[in-house]
């Protein structure tokens, strides 16, 4: 996994842990409280110039995720229209038509490490 793609894990994992605890996952997850935009991903985790072209970077975690049977924590990050861009699409057999079932998933899981590794 590219450096890039460590430092977007980590802040998808930091931003996942911090959103729930602020807002505790109710019967029905409200998209907008939940994820984070991509320039603001790219700013908290160190790489605000990868912000245009964060997919590939985001694919790299998506399949750290599905390799550790984990929900996808990419399905937090989202563009300007508040959904994930089109490469969401080319991660590890994830859809833009599922994306809502996918983010609940991600908000849902509770075993996500601290760290990445």
């Amino acid at each position: 996994m590219r450096p890039e793609s460590r430092a977007l894990g980590q802040a998808l994992l930091d931003h996942h842990r911090e959103a729930t605890t602020k807002r505790p996952v109710a019967k029905v997850v409200m998209p907008a409280r939940y994820t984070i935009r991509y320039g603001h991903l790219c700013t908290q985790a160190g790489v605000p110039h990868i912000t245009r072209v964060v997919g590939g970077f985001l694919q790299e975690v998506t399949e750290w995720c599905t390799g550790q049977g984990y929900p996808p924590l990419s399905a937090l990050a989202v563009n300007d229209t508040g959904m994930p861009g089109d490469g969401y699409d080319r991660a590890s057999g994830f859809t833009l038509v599922n994306w809502p079932k996918e983010l609940e998933a991600c908000v849902r899981f509770t075993a996500y490490p601290a760290k990445m590794p």
